[in-house]
């Protein structure tokens, strides 16, 4: 019945209703921990006691709530095949669990200043600890700093990608564009269901230029060649590489965890993106921001405007009628 569920979350890539990385995290959780679970469960016999049980077992696994509703997405699939293969005459009641809202992880103007000149002066300093990551290997060249760290994370805050994007960003989905507004036209592989183009910031132009240069001179820079780090083939190793690197940076300075005590990463840099456009993006309205980030209003309010205070916006609560 696994089995099943897959091939037909697969006819749904086929058919460009989910996208590839969506598939592959639904296979995992049906092949995982529901297979685990459920394959010494008599099917016909699968009722809300039996839901519950599973919801204990993932918490068990010191699985998170949002992670945990996942998996009762997943799960209801396989629910559905057996209603219609009338093994089950009904869907069983599914426990609602209650998902806390938790602020995403952005850096303050102070914190990211203090990041971007680590990631200069960690170029003459060789990482010699072990690395934080197990599941890969650091390679050699990689225990100082590189040139492109400081170019990638001024490039995120300026432009919303997230960190998908990054694996995927080629030079050939980038338009330089010049005239009244200087900015960069991104147009990446789609993403979460999301297609249209982005805009960046200003800034972003010039220090695509800069890497694209730098990749030029060492032998990349063609429309099919990657935006960053480029030589490395494997991007899911660029990936972990990136967060490696990133994490040496945060653990430098003190910076790993945030106020609250969750864990920063790179994809924080994402959430630091929004946040600034929030704080210091003038009169911008949620929509727009929503739509160029490739995200929704309903994410802004609740994950990033929420987060604010009213010290980061002191001159508008200052701020006078004309």
């Amino acid at each position: 019945m696994i089995q099943e569920a897959i091939a037909s979350e697969k006819s749904k890539v086929l058919r460009n209703e989910i996208t590839e990385g969506t598939f592959r995290i639904n296979a995992v959780r049906l092949n995982t921990h529901i297979y685990q679970f459920f394959k010494t469960k008599v099917m016909s016999e699968i009722d809300t006691d039996t839901i519950e049980e599973f919801v204990e077992y993932l918490t068990a696994q010191n699985f998170s709530t949002p992670t945990i509703i996942g998996y009762l997405s997943n799960f209801k699939k396989v629910i559905r095949l057996l209603m219609r293969k009338k093994i089950l005459a009904q869907m069983p009641l599914f426990p609602r669990l209650k998902m806390n809202s938790i602020p995403r992880g952005a850096f303050t103007l102070t914190e990211y200043a203090a990041i971007l000149k680590a990631s200069k002066t960690l170029r003459y300093k060789a990482c010699k600890g072990d690395s934080p990551e197990k599941r890969f290997h650091m390679r050699l060249s990689y225990r100082n700093m590189p040139f492109e760290m400081n170019w990638l994370i001024r490039f995120m805050v300026y432009t919303f990608l997230r960190l998908g994007d990054i694996r995927q960003l080629k030079n050939k989905h980038i338009e330089v564009i010049l005239g009244k507004y200087n900015y960069l036209r991104i147009t990446p592989p789609e993403v979460k269901r999301h297609r249209s183009a982005m805009v960046s910031m200003p800034q972003a132009v010039g220090i695509y230029n800069r890497v694209h240069a730098f990749n030029t001179a060492n032998g990349f820079g063609g429309p099919e060649d990657y935006v960053f780090f480029p030589q490395e083939s494997n991007r899911q190793f660029a990936l972990s590489t990136i967060g490696w690197l990133f994490s040496w940076i945060l653990k430098e300075l003190g910076l790993k965890l945030g106020p609250h005590g969750g864990d920063r990463t790179f994809y924080s840099l994402r959430h630091t993106a929004i946040t600034f456009r929030l704080i210091y993006g003038g009169n911008i309205d949620l929509l727009t921001l929503a739509r160029n980030a490739r995200t929704s209003v309903e994410m802004i309010e609740k994950f990033y405007a929420s987060t604010l205070s009213a010290e980061m916006n002191i001159s508008l609560l200052h701020s006078k009628r004309q």
